[in-house]
Formats: C-alpha cells, structure tokens, sequence
C-alpha cells in the first residue's frame, strides 16, 4: 500500500489504519462517532494527502481546462475556486473535481485517489495547445483539512490571518507556522473550515504544529471514517458509490455543475440532451421512516408495488440527526421530494421518504 507524508503522525497517534483505494489511511483515532461530534463542535484534523493534485499552466491552460471539464473555468477569478466534473465523451463521471485558480494561467486541479492515473491519462490525451504545462504535484505537495467551527481560530493562533476575509472556495497563499501554505476554504464536511497544501516535506511539521495550537481548544484528528458520515449528512457525492462513468452530472442532480453554454467540451452534446429533455434516472436522499441503518447495496422499492426501481449508493445511521438516511438513484418519474418509497434491508421492507438534501443543516455563524 501507499503511504502519505502523515503514516508516522498517524501511528504515534494511535489510528487504526486500513486500505483506502490503495493507501494505508485512517480510519479513526479516538473513534469514528467522537470525531464527528468534534468536527461538528469543535474541529477536526483530516489527512487528504491520499488525493491527487494537478497543476496545469501556461497560456492555452484557460481554452485546455474548458475542454476537458464542465463548469466555466473563465468564471473564476484568480484566488477562486469551483467544484466541477470530468466526463467521458459520452457524458460519464471519470470523476469530480476542484479547480483552483492560483495565477492568470496557473490552475490546480484536485482529484480523487483512485482516479488520480485515470484522470491524468484522459488529460494527456486530449489536445491542447504547445503553451499547456500539465504536471502531478501529487508526492511533492501534501494535503490536509482542518474542518470545524473553531477552525478559523486555530489558523489565526498559527499567523493564518488571511483567513479572516477568506470566503467560501476561495484560495491564498499564507505562511502558517513558518511554512509557506495554500489556504482553501474548501471542504467536505458542511462546516466550516480549510484545506490546506504544502510541500511534502513540512506537512508533518504543519500538522503537528496545528495538533498543538488546537488540542486546548477541542480540536482532534479525525479519520476517513468521520468524514463520511459528515458528507453524507450533506449529500456530498463519493465517487465510486454515488457516481462514476456509467452516471452523468445532471442525472446525480448536479446540473449546476455544466455550462452547455460555455462551448465544446468532452461529454457536452450527451449532457445537453439530457438536460433539454432530462434524465430517465435521477440522484435523491432519503430518510428512513423508522428506525433501521440502510447500507449501501440495499434494494430501493417502488412503494406501491414493491418492485426494485434502484440501489442504496450511500446510506448510514446518522448521529446527529438520529434516524436512517441514504443517497441512491431512482426513475426521475418516482423522484419529487416527499415521494414515498421502500428500503430492503436484509429482507425487511423498511418505508422511506425522499428528501431535500442535505439532511443536515449547520444553524449560520461563518
């Protein structure tokens, strides 16, 4: 398995360490419940080294990035960041992204771990122009994310004052704890909080440094265990589960993602077509009736004739809310919000109803 910078922090730490799309990741520290009551309270430290990171540059970067992803990367501004998707050309998630704008004709490109050769092969191969520099940072720089509602605190503490007017996917260039930083408000869990890259080589001074400051004040690392319960609670999307090549952006209810009207890109007549006269399936959450976990796998029932119209793609008990919620697709026929339907979960026909997303709404404060 693949390490990150962060296996020794991680085991002088006492985290229970499993195979995550071929790295040796942590699961949980103190455990996978408290350390999502503390990222929803307090704050939480993750490591996402594991992700891949891209940079691509130069002065066609704008007209290269256009092509290969949805949304309209000529909308960000420098220090400016989107969520966007990958397509195949016929419209299929290769996978979902952050684009990050640091220069003029400087990007960063985030990406999934288990996608991070599949996406820089589909870039290589695609056209682009002899002024395009396409790069993997992904060992030279690290990742990781600093998540809760004491986060900005803890950035202040460490000299990170650039974050007191940094907005929502928004970027900065800072020096915390003497180490030169990218500060993103970016993140994955619904509450506020930051990513932040630095070189390989001082991201475990950085980490520590972070543990430090923060351990008065609650704060705790926190595990890939936690951070899909916090997701999920959002209806944030995990690739793998809840999309990949064979779902397109607009029927895993990401629309806001394409801009048709931006010009030709991989994938855009399939997904133009799919939204002037819509998607057979589409992407919902649910909650659960009455008590019961639902997992992914489960079979998603037609209520009236108990027929299967689909498949759980993410589901779990969630804490804060205390009762069974799930993601998964259905014909967008049965997909209006408060359409009834049924869950079987282990041979039990557990009722359900669809719901906005997300399922769990942080009261405003940042």
């Amino acid at each position: 398995m693949k390490q990150t910078p962060l296996i020794a922090q991680h085991r002088a730490a006492g985290a229970k360490l499993v195979d995550f799309a071929g790295w040796e990741m942590p699961i949980q520290y103190s455990g996978v419940l408290d350390e999502y009551h503390t990222v929803r309270s307090k704050a939480g430290l993750f490591d996402v080294s594991h992700m891949g990171r891209l940079m691509v540059s130069g002065a066609g970067a704008l007209a290269f990035l256009q092509s290969v992803t949805t949304n309209d990367v000529a909308k960000l501004a420098v220090g400016q960041a989107h969520y966007s998707m990958v397509c195949n050309d016929e419209g299929g998630i290769k996978d979902d992204i952050f684009v990050y704008r640091l220069k003029p004709a400087d990007y960063l490109l985030c990406v999934n771990a288990s996608n991070r050769s599949k996406v820089l092969t589909w870039l290589q191969a695609h056209p682009r122009d002899a002024s395009v520099v396409l790069e993997d940072h992904s060992d030279r720089m690290a990742q990781i994310a600093l998540q809760g509602p004491i986060s900005k605190d803890i950035m202040i503490a460490l000299g990170g004052t650039e974050v007191m007017t940094l907005k929502l996917h928004h970027i900065c260039e800072a020096t915390l704890a003497s180490i030169p930083t990218l500060i993103a408000r970016t993140g994955y869990t619904g509450e506020l909080g930051y990513e932040l890259y630095a070189s390989a080589d001082r991201i475990g001074v950085l980490w520590e440094r972070i543990v430090e400051a923060g351990a008065s004040k609650g704060l705790k690392p926190a595990g890939l265990g936690s951070r899909d319960l916090l997701r999920l609670e959002m209806g944030y999307l995990l690739y793998g589960n809840d999309i990949d090549e064979t779902t397109t952006p607009i029927e895993a209810a990401v629309e806001w993602t394409v801009s048709v009207e931006k010009g030709d890109f991989a994938g855009r007549a399939k997904l133009l077509a799919q939204k002037e006269g819509g998607p057979a399936k589409r992407f919902v959450g649910f909650e659960l009736l009455e008590k019961a976990v639902p997992r992914h796998g489960c079979k998603i029932l037609d209520a009236r004739s108990s027929e299967p119209i689909g498949e759980v793609s993410s589901g779990n008990l969630s804490p804060i809310l205390q009762k069974g919620i799930g993601l998964g697709y259905v014909p967008s026929a049965l997909s209006a919000i408060g359409t009834r339907i049924t869950i079987d979960i282990r041979g039990k026909a557990v009722p359900a109803q669809i719901v906005k997303t997300p399922f769990y709404r942080k009261p405003k404060s940042a």
